[in-house]
């Protein structure tokens, strides 16, 4: 079986579907090594796609003007102008009295990186281009958001390795429109 970089780029699309469809609460989370670090599910079938969304997804992505890109949020940004819609979904920041799990990479997310994107946010609103973002609901996003429209929402969260530690969370909903 050839290594997993050999493979077609579908194929590796394919696993890592598969991966993350059968593996613990749809949880995707990498090692410091870079490599998947989920525990398996105990599902006995796994359903990997819906096929009417899959068509419709289809339908729409080739229909429609969209961009996806990856990378540094910044740079995927560069060249958004006046009337754009950009959507932020960072990994969220840590409340201060619970442990929070941030760490999707091998790269942490930091302080720093949440201001760096408040910032940005900040330069997208000067450009016109509409703007939004999601995060927990803590004194230090309020802070960095601050003078924007700040929306406080509900969210269950399913996956934590203690039972006592799912429910509801408060997250922020922010937009500058």
């Amino acid at each position: 079986m050839p290594e997993f970089e050999e493979m077609p780029i579908w194929k590796r699309a394919s696993r890592a579907i598969y991966l993350n469809k059968s593996c613990f609460n749809g949880l995707y989370r990498v090692n410091s090594n870079g490599f998947f670090n989920v525990p398996s599910g105990k599902k006995k079938k796994v359903q990997t796609y819906d096929k009417d969304n899959i068509i419709k997804l289809h339908n729409y992505f080739m229909n429609e003007n969209v961009i996806i890109l990856e990378g540094d949020f910044s740079a995927s940004v560069a060249k958004a102008k006046a009337g754009d819609f950009v959507y932020f979904d960072p990994p969220y920041d840590s409340f201060d009295d619970k442990d929070s799990f941030t760490s999707y990479t091998k790269f942490n997310f930091s302080k720093e990186d949440q201001k760096r994107l408040a910032e940005l946010f900040k330069e997208l609103t000067d450009k016109g281009v509409y703007v939004m973002t999601s995060n927990h609901n803590t004194k230090f996003i309020n802070e960095l958001y601050n003078g924007f429209n700040v929306h406080v929402v509900n969210a269950k969260r399913m996956i934590n390795s203690d039972s006592k530690g799912r429910g509801d969370v408060e997250e922020v909903i922010i937009t500058n429109y």
